[in-house]
């Protein structure tokens, strides 16, 4: 296995498996974007800000309604008249009228012209009482209002621009976990293509020393070795296939893990390729780095957006404290008419009215308490975000500048230990040394191999904190 274990096509697939699924880093981050959880719940709460935003945006305009009703009489009121008691004791006529005989509050005038009405009204003379029905048993009402609040104290106005501005928080959430799920994506590639590195080190040891081991009985048996030494290149085999398994089962749970976060079938076989492009520079200029995420790190500005927000709402709440002004316009229709016929009539009205809740119990007032102290809250949550954007920007730096001279370290031990290995085989053929150190130079080279592997892999997903750090959202095809 050479230096450049990342730069090789690394196959995952079972043997005798069907044609694999090929992946680069770029499918992974996709992939992930679209099947990750976090992403979707927090695309479905952009979804809820939006029409929450556009909700209160029809709160701006008229409301109409239209109300229908309708009421059945069962027994329809009346009013009952003994124009007898009223003529002396004839109801054909209006004349004679007794003023001793009518209800206290009317005159002679009054009830004569009363008289004449009702007995026009019955068309014709009638004796005895004379009983009024004063409605239908069938009553309809149809109202349609529309009503426009003109002014409100800039409560509706700072509401609307507050679910605004929460919509723009939730959009910005949506960019927090896009980058989120892509970095994960790309840390589990890598993570993955480690795995793999390590159980092809390991398997390639492993053989390495079973090889060797076929190699010493043979000389045992023609008396040349030792079985001391058979023994302990044995036991050292024994050993390396025990790491061996150790890094095949660690291959396996990476892969399922990986097919997990992207939706990939667990029987489906997967290759992944690796960029053979070497990690050469950082993402941003290094001084420009914390500049850039107080500018494009997206939880920032969703606490900036909220903290809009917040405010928007304060406002609202201290304007609860000023008079309302609305316009209400009404339309109706009802059956029976006002001469209790069974025909429609039609009823509108135009009303202009204001109203001044001057006293509410101080519910207004703590209401906008509560909006003020939210809104510190949130001011305190940024200045603690900007504090470990901070910390987290220089761990993720660091991490870098370890991770490269790692990388520089391991390929030199990597160059050593493929010499000392060299010199140990020819030193054991001409006799010169016993196995045990062939055996060690081996572990040595194994070793340098699979350092130099975590290395390069750590180096990389150092770049991908980097770009998460500072706010660089996934570029996916």
């Amino acid at each position: 296995m050479t230096c450049c274990t990342l730069g090789i096509l690394v196959a995952l697939a079972l043997p005798g498996a069907a044609e694999a699924r090929t992946l680069t880093v770029q499918d992974a981050v996709r992939l992930a974007l679209e099947h990750d959880r976090s992403v979707a719940a927090a695309e479905a709460g952009e979804d809820k800000a939006r029409i929450e935003a556009r909700a209160a945006l029809f709160g701006l305009g008229p409301a109409l309604s239209l109300t229908g009703s309708y009421t059945y009489l069962g027994t329809i009121p009346y009013v009952e008249f003994d124009m007898g008691a009223y003529t002396g004791g004839s109801s054909s006529t209006c004349q004679n009228i007794d003023p001793s005989t009518l209800p206290a509050g009317w005159t002679v005038e009054m009830a004569t012209q009363f008289c004449e009405l009702l007995m026009s009204w019955m068309g014709g003379g009638s004796t005895g009482p004379t009983r009024i029905p004063m409605g239908l048993h069938d009553n309809y009402a149809v109202t349609a209002e529309v009503q426009q609040v003109l002014f409100a104290g800039g409560a509706l106005l700072q509401a609307r621009r507050a679910a605004v501005d929460l919509h723009d928080a939730s959009e910005e959430q949506v960019r927090a976990a896009r980058q989120q799920a892509a970095y994960a994506a790309e840390q589990a590639f890598w993570g993955v293509l480690l795995a793999g590195g390590a159980a092809q080190v390991t398997a390639e040891a492993a053989a390495t020393v079973e090889a060797y081991v076929r190699d010493l009985e043979n000389l045992v048996d023609v008396g040349i070795a030792s079985r001391a030494d058979l023994l302990a290149a044995q036991a050292r085999h024994s050993q390396a296939r025990l790491d061996a398994m150790r890094a095949a089962h660690g291959l396996t749970l990476a892969q399922a893990m990986f097919k997990v976060s992207l939706g990939i079938p667990d029987a489906e076989p997967i290759e992944l390729v690796a960029d053979t492009t070497p990690v050469t520079d950082l993402p941003a200029e290094r001084g420009s780095l914390l500049d850039r995420a107080l500018v494009h790190r997206p939880d920032l500005k969703a606490l900036d957006e909220n903290l809009q927000a917040m405010d928007h709402y304060r406002k609202a709440a201290w304007g609860q404290w000023l008079p309302s002004v609305a316009v209400v316009g009404q339309v109706g229709w009802r059956n029976p008419d006002y001469s209790l016929e069974p025909v429609w009539y039609e009823t509108s009205s135009v009303t202009v009215a204001a109203s001044w809740s001057f006293w509410d119990r101080g519910a207004a007032l703590h209401r906008a308490r509560a909006a003020a102290a939210a809104q510190r809250q949130v001011q305190l949550q940024r200045e603690l975000a900007v504090e470990g954007m901070g910390i987290e920007i220089r761990s993720a730096v660091s991490g870098w500048d370890e991770a490269a001279a790692e990388v520089e370290v391991a390929r030199a031990g990597l160059a050593q230990a493929e010499e000392s290995h060299r010199l140990e085989q020819e030193r054991f053929k001409a006799g010169v040394v016993a196995n045990t150190e062939l055996l060690a130079a081996q572990a040595a080279l194994s070793g340098a191999r699979l350092s130099l592997l975590q290395a390069q892999t750590r180096l990389r997903m150092s770049r991908a904190a980097l770009v998460k750090a500072i706010g660089i959202d996934p570029e996916v095809s």
